[in-house]
């Protein structure tokens, strides 16, 4: 059994191996009936070098409830007492970013999540990392509503799971790069200023792009105001503003769907216009963020979710079939779990519309271009159908669906147009 004085030239490199020679010592003062936790455990040994110290605290490691785990950061064996870092909300979104909630949350064999809002008590569970506030005090800071059972309750769950063995470790090193390198984000101030607005975009601005898009169940523009909401703040949207949160659990399982079954025009629409309310605001920062630890780091590392990127963005495109589909089964075809394939279709949007209306999107997106071919550059119908491999009837009919004056044939403004007076006399 090693010494004190032994243990004390330990690195830290052997504070593992420390801990188990330790335990016998830190055992003994449990079993006398002397409470024994993190913030204790030290003085047993009088003065110790730190290495001796985090030995000591890592000796406890199965014997202390999750949180104090997280607060004493015995998970990463290099432990130490707990200090402020309330500054750390201002970097954390109300619910955890979505690829590290993806890695980080566990799912029942069914699928479902093991708890409600687990993206939310994942961000809470990071700020308590190393850090001395209250749970209450850091469910406010991170602007969500769960409740301090909540996110005791998860903790504790997950260390009573075998593929959640190292995700205290994880999210202790997710908050000292936060605390390390900071955050490009204040989402403190996003919060601050758009949790309280309840319109972020023009409805007629996207029914227009809808009436390009689709013929039939376009997406409410509720849930195009939430996504936006979501994207800026980084907040589920049943935390903005009540005339804009979703009231039921359907309306919120509604929004899930627009988020992976939006479309890339969709997409681009809105966040074009995120971009504007930023700028609109004086907010240099960029739309999303999401914080990346060296590959290293997360190595050989028991998650209980995939790592977002092991499927490409090719291979997603490729397996997504044209048409409505099943997301059970999009998951099937690519041997991954439907929350993997939720969030990669939410992050990176595939058009799965049929032929007709792709057909419909591309002339949505060049209609721009056609018409200024036509009132600037005076080309015909012809010419531009000819440019674009498109047919005549193709570009009359987009120009008339979006309202584009038709000029007589053969003329262009500035130009009378021709008249036909029939064959040219014989001389």
């Amino acid at each position: 059994m090693a010494t004190a004085a032994g243990l004390r030239i330990l690195c830290a490199a052997d504070i593992p191996a420390a801990a188990d020679a330790a335990r016998w010592l830190t055992e003994r003062v449990a079993s006398s009936g002397r409470p024994l936790y993190p913030a204790g455990v030290v003085s047993v040994g009088g003065t110790l070098s730190p290495v001796l110290e985090a030995a000591l605290r890592c000796s406890r490691e199965t014997q202390i409830m999750p949180v104090y785990r997280l607060r004493h950061r015995t998970a990463v064996h290099s432990t130490r007492s707990p200090t402020n870092h309330d500054s750390r909300a201002s970097m954390l979104p109300a619910a955890l970013w979505p690829e590290w909630a993806l890695r980080l949350s566990p799912h029942h064999p069914t699928g479902r999540p093991i708890a409600n809002r687990t993206d939310e008590l994942l961000a809470v569970a990071c700020l308590l990392a190393g850090n001395t506030t209250s749970i209450g005090t850091a469910t406010r800071l991170t602007g969500t509503t769960v409740t301090a059972h909540n996110v005791s309750t998860l903790l504790a769950g997950l260390t009573r799971r075998s593929d959640c063995a190292d995700l205290l470790y994880a999210l202790i090193r997710l908050a000292d790069h936060l605390d390390q390198h900071g955050a490009p984000i204040d989402y403190a101030r996003r919060r601050a200023l758009f949790t309280t607005q309840t319109r972020f975009i023009d409805p007629r601005c996207w029914n227009d792009l809808q009436s390009r898009l689709r013929s039939t169940h376009a997406p409410n523009v509720a849930h195009a105001q939430r996504w936006i909401f979501h994207t800026l703040t980084g907040s589920p949207p049943h935390l903005a503003h009540p005339a804009l949160a979703p009231a039921a659990g359907a309306q919120r399982q509604q929004y899930q769907r627009f988020r992976w079954r939006i479309l890339p025009a969709e997409a681009e629409l809105l966040t074009h216009t995120a971009h504007v309310l930023l700028d609109e605001h004086g907010i240099d920062e960029p739309l999303q963020w999401t914080p990346q630890l060296p590959a290293r780091a997360l190595r050989h590392l028991i998650l209980p979710g995939p790592a977002p990127d092991s499927i490409t963005i090719a291979q997603l495109q490729q397996a997504v079939p044209m048409g409505d589909f099943s997301i059970a089964q999009l998951a099937r075809t690519l041997n991954t779990t439907t929350a993997h394939v939720t969030y990669l279709l939410s992050q990176h949007p595939v058009d799965w519309s049929p032929p007709r209306f792709r057909r419909t999107q591309h002339i949505a997106s060049r209609i721009v271009q056609w018409r200024t071919w036509y009132e600037e550059d005076h080309l015909s119908l012809q010419d531009i159908a000819d440019r674009e491999g498109t047919t005549l009837a193709t570009v009359r009919l987009a120009f008339l669906k979006n309202s584009v004056p038709l000029r007589p044939a053969g003329s262009y403004p500035g130009r009378p147009g021709r008249k036909c007076s029939g064959p040219p006399a014989h001389r």
